[in-house]
């Protein structure tokens, strides 16, 4: 849900902005004198603007609507060059036809002979219309090209590159999660390579509404695993950082027939997670990324190689364990202290379970 609230918020702050620009490129500096004696009357800019941001949250909130009865689990799976091709094509009639509908009505209340036919005729002729559809086809097409592009960066990655935000390393505290599919060499020599990669792509598309839902960010896909991070302050807020976890083994659990039928297997993952300090930069040229660099993360991964030892799905580390709040929605328990590879000293694991 609050997913679809981002996106309705972004679909209707995109198309004001292209509204308000439409406006002041098509009338603005139309009071001048000699515009005066050309045109009947003076423009209104008051009442452009207010036409101009009727249409646009007109547009807004039916593009939302589209988004919202297209992006099906099964079209989600699709590729990128099909979605873009598919939601760009629903955006351009959509649009055509919310411009097409509002003139027509305006026609109509404003007396243009209070005939309908004739307000559709005059508006499809009218070159203002051919004009704002070309415009708002291009600003369809662009913003539908955001939305996908920003998907497969990762949700707000995109803004973090265009603000340069990492340009100059940063110091940053965050929680890291290194979640990888159980027993995935078993797996991958039952399955054969291709429906091996299927199975994975299935799974990793499973995981998006958990990931949004939780504030987390997805840093990395590795193979079969999944490294995750939050700012501290976000994954601790009402578990989050927990939460996401049991919320994705529902998730799998519940589709454990889909998998079952398909593959023949019900993929289970594991987890670790550590927090601390870390440095976020802007790394790349051909390919941008944000990285983060930082032993927080080697730890975090070598957390999770202790789970199948212990056989336990979900370990922590003693820094994240300090910094959770006691909800009573968890029972953590301490595992040990051990040697973990790349570390001078032991650390405190601890094993989670939910309650609820």
């Amino acid at each position: 849900m609050n997913t679809r609230r981002k996106e309705i918020g972004f679909n209707l702050l995109a198309w004001l902005i292209a509204g308000n620009m439409f406006v002041i490129f098509r009338f603005f500096g139309m009071y001048d004198f000699e515009q005066y004696f050309i045109l009947k009357k003076p423009v209104e800019m008051g009442l452009m603007f207010f036409e101009g941001n009727v249409v646009a949250v007109v547009n807004g909130l039916l593009l939302s609507i589209v988004d919202m009865l297209i992006d099906t689990p099964k079209f989600k799976r699709k590729s990128f060059r099909y979605i873009l091709t598919v939601k760009s094509t629903a955006y351009i009639i959509t649009m055509f036809i919310s411009i097409v509908s509002i003139f027509v009505l305006h026609g109509i209340l404003i007396n243009r002979e209070n005939n309908l036919m004739y307000s559709i005729n005059y508006t499809l002729r009218s070159e203002y219309t051919i004009a704002l559809f070309v415009y708002g086809a291009f600003i369809s097409l662009l913003i539908n090209f955001l939305k996908e592009v920003n998907k497969k960066f990762g949700p707000g990655i995109l803004i973090k590159l265009f603000s340069g935000r990492y340009y100059n390393p940063r110091v940053e505290d965050r929680i890291f999660m290194f979640i990888d599919l159980k027993a995935s060499t078993t797996i991958a020599e039952k399955l054969g390579h291709i429906r091996y990669s299927r199975l994975i792509q299935d799974c990793f598309y499973d995981v998006t509404d958990v990931v949004a839902k939780y504030k987390a960010e997805i840093y990395q896909y590795v193979g079969d695993e999944i490294v995750l991070t939050w700012e501290l302050e976000k994954g601790i807020e009402n578990d989050n950082c927990f939460r996401f976890f049991f919320e994705f083994k529902k998730k799998i659990e519940s589709l454990c027939d889909y998998y079952s039928d398909k593959y023949g297997v019900i993929p289970v993952f594991k987890a670790g997670m550590n927090c601390g300090t870390v440095t976020v930069a802007e790394i790349g040229e051909l390919k941008k990324e944000i990285a983060y660099h930082g032993d927080v993360l080697n730890t975090a991964s070598r957390i999770q190689d202790q789970c199948n030892q212990y056989n336990k799905p979900f370990l922590i580390s003693n820094n994240l364990y300090k910094k959770m709040p006691r909800t009573g929605s968890y029972k953590m328990d301490l595992i040990g202290e051990m040697m973990l590879k790349g570390k001078l000293n032991p650390v405190a694991i601890y094993s989670v379970e939910s309650v609820r």
